[in-house]
Formats: C-alpha cells, structure tokens, sequence
C-alpha cells in the first residue's frame, strides 16, 4: 500500500517535470543573455513581438509575460539567435536589426 502511494505521487509530478524543464532552460538562457551584455525586460508586450533593441547604448531584450514559459523560452531562443547572427557587424547595424525584428 505504501509502494503504490510512492508510484502515485511519481506520476502526478512527471506534468510538472517538463514545465520544470522549460523554466529551468529559460531561466538559464536569461542568465545567458544577460551574461552577453543584455538587460532583460519582462513586460506585456500585447500584440508586439518580443525582440532585442539598443537603449541609450544598453542592449535591451524583451520577453512577453503574457506567453506561457515554453513560449518565452522560445522567444528567448530566436531572439538570441539573431542578435547572435549579427554580432560580427557593427553595433549600428545590430541595432537596425534588432529594431526591424521587434
């Protein structure tokens, strides 16, 4: 009996096993991105897209709050992705860049 509460209780986590995963890589991928030289804004982007720009100098990367985990990391991912596509040019053509993504 207590055995088979052991197994109940593994697989009602396993759900939560992949949502740990995914905020667990996004997590680690905003530690990237800050670690590159971003500030990370999190805010309710509404129907705009999330993207990177240069504030002031400041690279500046936007996720969406209202997007599940899953979907900001992805965000985060293609964001990263571009912005990293671009970093062997200047940094005023990275900045037209990243403003046409957002």
């Amino acid at each position: 009996m207590i055995a088979k509460g052991k197994f109940a209780d593994v697989g009602s986590q396993n759900g939560n096993l992949t949502t740990d995963n995914v905020v667990s890589r996004l997590r680690q991928r905003l530690h990237d991105a800050r670690a590159t030289g971003f500030k990370v804004r999190m805010e309710v982007l509404d129907d705009e897209q999330a993207s990177w720009c240069v504030i002031s100098g400041v690279l500046t990367l936007f996720v969406d709050l209202s997007q599940t985990a899953s979907e900001q990391l992805q965000q985060v991912e293609e964001t990263l992705s571009a912005y990293e596509g671009c970093s062997g040019r200047e940094l005023n053509d990275a900045e037209d860049i990243g403003k046409r993504a957002a």
